[in-house]
């Protein structure tokens, strides 16, 4: 897996059991502060819900291809680590949609500062139209500059020192070429 940048979100990964991830739902009002840059996660489900985080979006396209009515949409997601600033200020993976990541990429091309640093990055609210499915929409609004306070900047600290996982979301999720996606999905 390769970090990104938010001046274009981008690469690959499966989940680990992990109890801080957590990502917009129907009817959720999320406020965020990203930390750091995003990846991107390539992610096809089966009709059973096992998912399979993909190497690449062409080993998506070939399983969709050999399994057309096993395997639902290949889609493409994006992590990033965040407080999460409705459950006092925990340090969290937001999994969030290409929507919402365009969104917060986009402030960082048009105002050319950094959307994760530590000094530089803002408080962000994800909302969506309560809608389920294929007919949810969200919305990414920049709200306030906010540099991480001393205690925030510890937690990232202490994050990136832990030895379990590191602050590299890559060690989190795990991603599958094609034979190995194949194996998960179907045994």
């Amino acid at each position: 897996m390769e970090n990104s940048s938010w001046s274009f979100t981008t690469q690959k990964s499966e989940k680990s059991s992990l109890n801080n991830v957590f990502k917009p739902t129907p009817d959720c009002k999320l406020k965020v502060r990203m930390v750091g840059n995003p990846v991107k996660l390539i992610k096809v489900f089966s009709n059973d819900k096992k998912c399979a985080i993909l190497d690449t979006e062409d080993t998506g396209k070939k399983l969709k291809a050999k399994y057309p009515k096993e395997l639902n949409d290949v889609v493409v997601r994006f992590a990033c680590w965040c407080f999460d600033r409705n459950d006092d200020n925990a340090l969290k993976i937001l999994d969030m949609p290409f929507s919402v990541a365009n969104s917060i990429g986009n402030r960082q091309l048009l105002v050319g500062k950094k959307v994760g640093g530590i000094t530089e990055g803002g408080d962000w609210s994800i909302i969506t139209n309560g809608k389920k499915g294929k007919d949810v929409r969200y919305e990414a609004v920049y709200l306030d500059e906010t540099p991480l306070t001393d205690a925030e900047k510890k937690m990232v600290e202490d994050k990136k020192s832990d030895e379990e996982g590191q602050f590299d979301l890559s060690k989190y999720y795990k991603t599958h070429n094609f034979v190995e996606a194949e194996k998960l999905l179907f045994n």
